[in-house]
C-alpha cells in the first residue's frame, strides 16, 4: 500500500453541497491506492470506505489538529480541502495558515485542492476586510504547500503570472461529477417523461444545482418562454432546488421543479434531458460540478464564456457556449439547440467523450497521484 493520505475538510456528508460530496468521492477514490483518513468537523457520517475523525468544531484549535496527526503516521501525506470560507468566520481563520507553516517547518508534505481563492473585493468595509484576508491567506498557501492543484484554470494561468515564484506549484485539477451514473434502458427518455406526466415527445430544458444569483435562472426562464409553443411544447425541468417561479398560462403545465433528488433518480432525470443550460455570470470552468454532470451523462451542455474561463475551455467544441454579456444570444442558442436534435445528439457525444478522457474520477486522481511529493 502507498503512503498514509490524511484529508482536512469541514464539509463532508450528510452536510450538503459540492464540496461535501466531492471530498467524499475524493477520499473514496484515493483509499483504492492510499490509506486515507479524513479530519472532519464534528456531526459529519463515519459511514465511508475510509476513516473519518470528526473532531473539529473550532478550526483555529491547532492543539486539536496536532494532537489528530499525532496519532497517524509520520510520513503521511497532508491533503487541504481549500475553500477560504469552509474555516473561520467569513472566510479568515489566520491560525490555519500558522498551522501549515508549522507542518512546512516539520517537513510534513502539503497538498492543497484549491476550490475556490478569495471573494472579490467591495465597498462594504466588512466584506473588503475578508476579501482581503482571503489574499493573505492564498499568499501563505503559495508559499507553504508543497503542490496546489487548482479546480479552474484560468485561476492557473493567473496567479502564475502574478506568483512566478509559486508557479511550478500550480496545476488545473477540474472537479469531476459527484454524481454516480445510473444505468438505464433504451427507453429511458420515453419513460421518463411518462413519469414526469408529459408526452414521450416534449423536449425538456433543465437546470441542475443549487440556485444563486450568479448562475442567472431568468436567463434560462428567457430561453423556455421562447423556444416553447403549444404545438411543440418545451418542459423546464429544474433538478436540485425548488424555486418559487411565478408562471402564467400553458407554461405552468411544463415547470417540472424536481427538488433535491437522491442520486439515482437525479442521475435518471440527467440522462432523460435534452440540454442542461448553465449560464454562469463568470463563465464555464473546470471547478463547475453540474457542467461536469451533464457531460458525464452524455448531456448536451450550453454555458457561456466569462472571466474565469481559461483558454482551453474557451475553444471547446464539445459543448455550446455564448458570451457572458449577451443575455439574447444566449436565449437564441437554446433555441437554435432545441431545434436541431441532430446538433444536439453530437453534443452530448462529444461531451461525454471529452469527460471520460479528461475529466473523470479514475483520470484526475491519477493526475493528483502523478503530482504528490515524494
Amino acid at each position: 500500500m502507498n503512503r498514509p493520505v490524511v484529508i482536512f475538510s469541514d464539509l463532508l456528508p450528510p452536510k450538503r453541497g459540492g464540496l461535501a460530496d466531492h471530498t467524499y468521492r475524493l477520499a473514496e477514490y484515493l483509499s483504492a491506492h492510499h490509506p486515507v483518513t479524513v479530519i472532519s468537523s464534528v456531526g459529519v457520517s463515519t459511514a465511508a470506505p475510509f476513516t473519518v475523525r470528526p473532531v473539529m468544531d473550532d478550526w483555529r484549535d491547532r492543539q486539536m489538529l496536532r494532537a489528530e496527526l499525532a496519532g497517524l503516521p509520520t510520513d503521511a501525506l497532508l491533503l487541504w480541502q481549500y475553500v477560504p470560507h469552509m474555516y473561520g468566520h467569513g472566510g479568515v481563520n489566520r491560525y490555519l495558515p500558522r498551522f501549515m507553516r508549522e507542518m512546512r517547518r516539520n517537513r510534513r508534505h502539503q497538498v492543497v485542492i484549491a476550490h475556490e481563492i478569495a471573494a472579490d473585493y467591495s465597498w462594504h468595509p466588512a466584506r473588503f476586510w475578508y476579501a482581503w484576508n482571503h489574499r493573505r491567506q492564498w499568499g501563505q498557501i503559495l508559499k507553504h504547500a508543497d503542490v496546489i492543484p487548482v479546480a479552474c484554470g484560468r485561476w492557473v494561468e493567473d496567479w502564475s503570472r502574478r506568483r512566478r515564484s509559486a508557479a511550478t506549484k500550480l496545476f488545473t485539477l477540474p472537479s469531476p461529477s459527484n454524481l454516480p451514473l445510473e444505468p438505464v434502458a433504451e427507453n429511458h427518455r420515453a419513460q421518463w417523461r411518462r413519469e414526469q406526466g408529459l408526452d414521450p415527445s416534449t423536449q425538456v430544458l433543465a437546470y441542475f444545482g443549487t440556485l444563486n444569483p450568479s448562475k442567472q435562472l431568468p436567463w434560462i426562464l428567457d430561453a423556455w418562454a421562447t423556444c416553447h409553443r403549444p404545438e411543440k411544447p418545451v418542459a423546464f425541468a429544474v433538478i436540485g432546488a425548488a424555486p418559487p417561479v411565478p408562471l402564467e398560462g400553458e407554461l405552468k403545465q411544463y415547470f417540472r421543479p424536481l427538488g433535491h433528488l437522491p442520486a439515482a433518480e437525479a442521475s435518471r432525470a440527467l440522462s432523460a434531458v435534452d440540454l442542461l443550460a448553465l449560464p454562469f455570470i463568470d463563465g464555464i470552468s473546470e471547478r463547475r460540478g453540474t457542467i461536469m454532470a451533464g457531460l458525464q451523462h452524455g448531456t448536451p451542455v450550453l454555458s457561456t464564456i466569462g472571466h474565469n474561463t481559461g483558454r482551453d475551455l474557451q475553444k471547446a467544441d464539445w459543448l455550446a457556449l455564448t458570451p457572458v454579456d449577451n443575455r439574447l444570444t444566449f436565449v437564441r442558442a437554446v433555441s437554435d439547440l432545441l431545434a436541431n436534435p441532430k446538433r444536439l445528439q453530437q453534443l452530448g457525444a462529444a461531451g461525454k467523450a471529452q469527460y471520460d478522457q479528461h475529466y473523470s474520477w479514475p483520470v484526475v486522481v491519477e493526475q493528483l497521484r502523478q503530482r504528490f511529493p515524494r
